[in-house]
C-alpha cells in the first residue's frame, strides 16, 4: 500500500497535509479523497457562494495525481 496525501482548498487557502494516508493504489485514494471532500462540503458549504472546494491527491514524491473539486452556487430566480 501507498501513502497518499490530501491537501484541502477552502475560500482559496491550500492546507497541506503532511501526515497522509495509506490506500490500496489511486481507486482508494480517490476514494478517501471524495470522503474528504464530502467532509469539506459539510462543514463549508452552509455560508459560501460561488466558492470552490476542492482536495488535490499528492503521492510520496509529491506529486498531484487527481483533483476533487465542489462549488455551490446560488441563482435567485424572478426577483
Amino acid at each position: 500500500m501507498a501513502r497518499y496525501f490530501f491537501d484541502s482548498s477552502v475560500r482559496d487557502e491550500i492546507m497541506k497535509d503532511d501526515e497522509g494516508i495509506e490506500c490500496d493504489g489511486l481507486e482508494g485514494a480517490c476514494r478517501e479523497g471524495m470522503e474528504g471532500l464530502r467532509d469539506l462540503a459539510r462543514e463549508f458549504l452552509k455560508d459560501l457562494d460561488g466558492q470552490q472546494l476542492a482536495i488535490y491527491v499528492r503521492d510520496e514524491t509529491g506529486e498531484r495525481l487527481l483533483s476533487l473539486s465542489i462549488t455551490l452556487q446560488k441563482k435567485l430566480s424572478g426577483l
